[in-house]
């Protein structure tokens, strides 16, 4: 292997969204799987393909990125312990990929200004997948013709928060296209129930008419080429990039 490779570490590694992370990364030419943290069982390797990868998984992120020194750091974990490992990566001078949601805004900000204040780079990004950031940039160019909107949102069960990341993102771009109105002023309907992955619809009505965007991720796997992007092009970023559409478009 390389030395030029990007070394990465996963927080969450044991969960779903981490094992599928972990997988990505694996597969993926110019990326080395270096470690990850896991609030339990962390008994030396993830639960991937262990005839393709066996990397130490640690309890404590600080162990973890003193030991393994990667470049990079994913997080999807929940909003309380993304935010002690975001804050010892940076100071470690490691970048975070974030795709773990519902901080609250002064967290992010202060983010930002360590990140800038080190000359590095991260990424917050709601949502990874390709086709949702399509949805909110079609959602833009429609919001001025069609200003009355409502969102409604489904994920699985196990999805602490709501609304999600991804729908009051989505409410602020419509927003941001019509005079007077803040993100707040878009309703947003949530659904938490088996059977779902991550699936959002955005309901546009007129004077005898309505128009419907909707994207749907079946599985996790839909994900990945927005992770892997964010992983490469954090590297030449400064400061906390909130968005992958800032990478994509």
């Amino acid at each position: 292997m390389g030395t030029d490779h990007l070394r990465v570490a996963v927080a969450g590694i044991h969960g779903k969204m981490g094992q599928e992370v972990a997988r990505a990364v694996i597969g993926a030419d110019g990326l080395l799987l270096v470690g990850g943290v896991a609030r339990q069982h962390a008994d030396g390797r993830p639960r991937v393909d262990e005839d393709r990868a066996s990397v130490p998984v640690y309890d404590d992120i600080r162990t973890c990125l003193l030991a393994q020194s990667p470049d990079v750091l994913v997080d999807f974990t929940c909003a309380e312990a993304a935010q002690q490992h975001i804050s010892v990566a940076v100071d470690l001078g490691v970048r975070p990929v974030i795709g773990t949601t519902g901080f609250a805004e002064p967290f992010l900000a202060r983010v930002d200004a360590l990140l800038r204040a080190r000359e590095l780079g991260g990424l917050y990004a709601p949502n990874f997948a390709v086709g949702a950031l399509l949805m909110m940039r079609a959602a833009a160019l429609v919001a001025p013709f069609l200003p009355q909107a409502e969102i409604i949102e489904y994920h699985h069960e196990q999805k602490r928060d709501k609304p999600s990341g991804t729908a009051k993102k989505t409410a602020q771009v419509i927003a941001a296209q019509l005079p007077e109105r803040t993100g707040g002023d878009i309703p947003i309907h949530s659904v938490r129930l088996p059977g779902f992955v991550a699936h959002q619809e955005i309901i546009f009505g007129g004077q005898g008419e309505r128009l419907t965007i909707r994207h749907d991720s079946m599985s996790r796997a839909s994900f990945m080429p927005g992770v892997l992007l964010g992983i490469r092009r954090v590297m030449n970023a400064t400061g906390l990039v909130d968005g992958l559409e800032h990478f994509l478009f």
